[in-house]
């Protein structure tokens, strides 16, 4: 009675487990930057560009008319925990905030973790893939990494009209236009592609919710 009780426990922890990937933490981050990016484009969400920033810098994602708001994503913190010999977790924090005119500015949101997952921008999506400038040195707890790359998924950003983005086996991406026509990137282009600027930005308050927007 005793095995089969232990049997049908045993079934249940199979069951309940969660689905992991066929990487490590550890061999994803020993890995290179267009690797991960190709399993989060497979496993999270589909991608129209990428950033890499560091702590306190951000970037512009502009509406498709002046009309509309303009989104600015700021890496606020970039880290690794480790658990003595492997690293165990990755937390990327960023803040979000709706900009007008370029002058005007309401804080939209803050995610505390947007490492290997999506989270809301405007009509779009952005998702921590990868980290870098960290140590790797044997030891336990949080360590800051200098940079982490953050994607986007933006439907209405201008000049991000992308259906579709591949990585090819020799390291070249390639991206699928809205209107069915591709264009080969190098992974280098691909980070800047889209109209996009990393800039660091400061917010200065005036009443309520409303900033001021400083550029520079």
């Amino acid at each position: 009675m005793k095995k089969k009780a232990l049997a049908v426990f045993v079934l249940f922890l199979i069951v309940a487990a969660p689905t992991v990937g066929a990487w490590s933490l550890k061999d994803l981050l020993k890995g290179t930057a267009s690797h991960a990016l190709d399993l989060f484009t497979r496993e999270v969400m589909p991608v129209d560009g990428y950033k890499g920033l560091k702590v306190g810098e951000g970037f512009w994602i502009e509406g498709e008319h002046f009309w509309n708001p303009d989104y600015y994503v700021q890496l606020n913190d970039s880290r690794v925990y480790w658990s003595y010999l492997v690293p165990t977790d990755v937390d990327v924090k960023v803040q979000v905030w709706k900009v007008y005119l370029g002058i005007f500015a309401f804080p939209y949101a803050t995610y505390d973790d947007i490492w290997w997952k999506k989270e809301k921008v405007g009509d779009g999506w952005i998702g921590a893939f990868f980290v870098w400038d960290f140590s790797w040195r044997p030891g336990h707890g949080w360590r800051p990494a200098g940079k982490a790359y953050i994607a986007y998924n933006l439907p209405s950003a201008q000049d991000l009209n992308v259906k579709n983005v591949t990585i090819l086996q020799n390291g070249s991406v390639q991206v699928l236009f809205n209107d069915n026509t591709t264009k080969l990137l190098s992974f280098e282009e691909f980070e800047g592609f889209g109209n996009m600027t990393v800039e660091n930005v400061t917010f200065r308050h005036l009443v309520g919710n409303l900033y001021l927007v400083k550029r520079g």
